[in-house]
């Protein structure tokens, strides 16, 4: 008995400035077909210097500083978390505190995610303030300015994500993309407040 011939198609994006390659594989054999999207952060296209440029640095993050160590997030199993992971970042950025992969999962499906569905970034920042993540409570978020921005809404050729947000650097994937350096537009951009981090 012979099995059914199996095609395997592979579409690669690859963004050369952030090292950011997004690729969809369509595998068919017999009646079944299997899509696999998968995004990687690689090395960045090296780039000549352009002329000097100014940029002003807003303050430093008191948790985590850009450079640091940012969470990944269980994303890679082809789930779509970004909006918790983004939160999780934010709250390190702020307040130093790690969340865990199952902390990120359970905010996930308090914000209503299921499977690969997603969340809406709001919805996330519903679940946080209700819930918390990592023993952290969000207090509260508005809209704001790229200078206040934790946390952005982002369009990408495959689709919205969401980022956190620090030092005109966006924290994405476990990894920095300096914001002059990003492709993709910004939708919208929320401060975030945590209980126990106002000022007195």
């Amino acid at each position: 008995m012979t099995s059914a011939p199996s095609t395997t198609t592979t579409v690669k994006t690859v963004n050369n400035k952030t090292g950011v390659t997004t690729a969809t594989s369509t595998s068919t054999t017999g009646n079944a077909t299997t899509v696999t999207k998968t995004t990687t952060i690689g090395k960045p296209a090296t780039v000549s210097p352009s002329a000097s440029k100014s940029v002003s640095t807003p303050s430093t993050l008191p948790g985590a500083v850009l450079g640091s160590k940012w969470i990944a997030g269980p994303n890679t199993d082809g789930w779509n978390l970004c909006a918790p992971v983004a939160i999780a970042n934010a709250l390190l950025g702020a307040t130093g505190t790690v969340a865990t992969n199952g902390q990120i999962e359970r905010l996930y499906h308090r914000a209503g995610g299921t499977g690969d569905t997603g969340v809406p970034v709001v919805s996330a920042f519903a679940a946080a303030h209700r819930y918390g993540l990592a023993g952290a409570r969000l207090k509260g978020w508005e809209r704001a300015g790229l200078d206040d921005a934790d946390v952005l809404l982002l369009e990408l050729d495959g689709g919205l994500h969401s980022a956190a947000f620090a030092g005109m650097t966006v924290i994405t994937w476990g990894g920095e993309i300096p914001l002059e350096e990003f492709e993709g537009t910004i939708l919208g951009a929320w401060s975030l407040t945590w209980h126990g981090t106002e000022a007195n």
